[in-house]
């Protein structure tokens, strides 16, 4: 369950940190404001809106589509091109 290790950690959009995701709850914040939040089944959420998952090998999914993975130190890097690949 790498994704549990994720609670804590910065959120990077290509190589630019892009906000964190609270230790407590798993809420995603980017500049201030909450944008979606992680589960603790490694469920991704957007704005309330079940996006995607975490795999437990470390790659995300959004849409279906691969979209990014998480680091050796449990920051999630997306990827920008991917992203907007759907």
């Amino acid at each position: 369950m790498i994704f549990l290790e994720c609670f804590g950690k910065n959120v990077y959009i290509d190589d630019e940190l892009a906000g964190y995701i609270s230790p407590e709850s798993g809420d995603m914040y980017s500049s201030g404001h909450k944008f979606g939040s992680l589960t603790e089944f490694g469920e991704i959420y957007i704005q309330e809106e079940y996006v995607g998952y975490i795999e437990d090998n470390g790659e995300i999914y959004i849409n279906e589509q691969n979209a990014g993975y998480v680091s050796p130190t449990g920051d999630l890097h997306f990827d920008s091109y991917l992203l907007k690949r759907k």
